[in-house]
């Protein structure tokens, strides 16, 4: 979270900074909960083992995925 606000803080238009960062914000606020509401129906339609490790290894996917996948991503450098 604190590199996706940087990213934000640096690269968005000053005009467009504020509303930027309110969604970011939002984002960054929805998404643990979304994550413990996933977890929550996987762990009782299973146990909550399975859930936690399905859990973490979706979540090592899905970085992998958007290292491999993000060129920008992975090639930013912060401006001078």
């Amino acid at each position: 979270m604190v590199t996706r606000s940087a990213l934000v803080q640096l690269e968005t238009p000053d005009a467009y900074r504020g509303r930027v960062s309110s969604v970011e914000h939002v984002i960054g606020a929805a998404g643990p909960e979304l994550g413990n509401f996933r977890g929550g129906l996987l762990a009782s339609a299973t146990s909550a083992s399975f859930s936690l490790v399905a859990g973490g290894l979706s979540a090592i996917l899905a970085i992998a995925a958007v290292a491999a996948t993000n060129n920008p991503l992975r090639a930013y450098r912060p401006p001078p």
